[in-house]
């Protein structure tokens, strides 16, 4: 169970006490995975960065709000035919189990997204839209969900990145959510290894993360579910793109988010001899 092995693979690399039972927070029913002795809380609070260098992280980051509490999310693509922002988040935020993408039609599962920007502008105050959950995953193997909702403009995003992604370990990352409910912010964490889980260190996630992305400089690369202690001092914990692209690519009616052929094709550089500076849209280069 993802549990468990998460449990002693702190033991193992951070001699913790397995011992001692994890617990969910009620913002978001973020697992916290140790207790976090009184005398150490806050010692190494994690770096809210929300400055205009950023904001290629922050924009696409957005807040999901459900009935009893409120989490994370990223756009990871755009229909502008259809003017459809596709959300990718934690399963959690839901009731434990799955719900493929059948199942999500028929119950019309609904939440909130609230942003604070609109690609390069910060909104002076956050816009709130209705979203739509299209299916989620909330069990030991795997945690993510998918939302949808129709923004009022044309949003840039961070594609999934494809199944061969390999990760740089010791490299850095960047991660992003609503820590404790509030607005959105940018944290600088490291990648430490994978196993079950990508594991992070540095700027761990706290209550109200769960479902925030993770990010190399072009694609997305995890969902937050976990953390190690309640206040970011220890490591963190990640759905990893392999477990990502198993479910989604069970979900007939999405899979081409995870199509591997699609975000291989759009991952070449485009080199532009006239004007070597500009820079293109995801969607720039057309595929079937």
């Amino acid at each position: 169970m993802k549990v468990i092995k998460a449990i002693i693979l702190m033991f193992v690399c951070f001699e913790v006490m397995a011992s001692e039972p994890f617990m969910r927070h009620p913002l978001d029913n973020m697992p916290i995975m140790e207790r976090l002795p009184k005398d150490r809380y806050g010692s190494n609070a994690p770096v809210e960065q929300r400055d205009i260098e950023h904001r290629k992280f922050l924009s696409p980051s957005v807040k999901i709000k459900v009935a009893n509490g409120s989490g994370s999310g990223t756009i990871i693509h755009y229909d502008e035919k259809q003017n459809l922002a596709y959300v990718a988040s934690c399963g959690h935020l839901w009731k434990g189990g799955v719900v493929n993408w059948e199942e999500a039609e028929k119950k019309n599962i609904t939440c909130k997204v609230l942003t604070w920007y609109k690609n390069d502008e910060k909104l002076k105050s956050p816009e709130e839209f209705e979203a739509r959950l299209l299916f989620y995953s909330y069990t030991d193997d795997v945690d993510t969900s998918l939302i949808v909702f129709s923004p009022n403009w044309m949003p840039k995003y961070f594609p999934i990145a494809p199944l061969d992604y390999k990760y740089k370990f010791n490299s850095v990352a960047h991660s992003c959510g609503c820590d404790g409910g509030r607005e959105v912010a940018h944290y600088e964490v490291t990648i430490l290894e994978l196993g079950e889980d990508l594991i992070t260190v540095k700027n761990s996630p706290r209550p109200g993360r769960s479902g925030g992305g993770l990010f190399d400089e072009k694609f997305y690369i995890g969902t937050c579910w976990g953390t190690q202690y309640i206040d970011g001092s220890g490591i963190g914990f990640f759905t990893p793109i392999r477990e990502i692209h198993e479910f989604w690519s069970k979900q007939k009616k999405y899979d081409f988010l995870v199509r591997g052929a699609e975000v291989k094709a759009r991952s070449i550089p485009i080199k532009d001899r006239n004007d070597s500076k500009k820079e293109y849209s995801y969607d720039y280069i057309i595929v079937p």
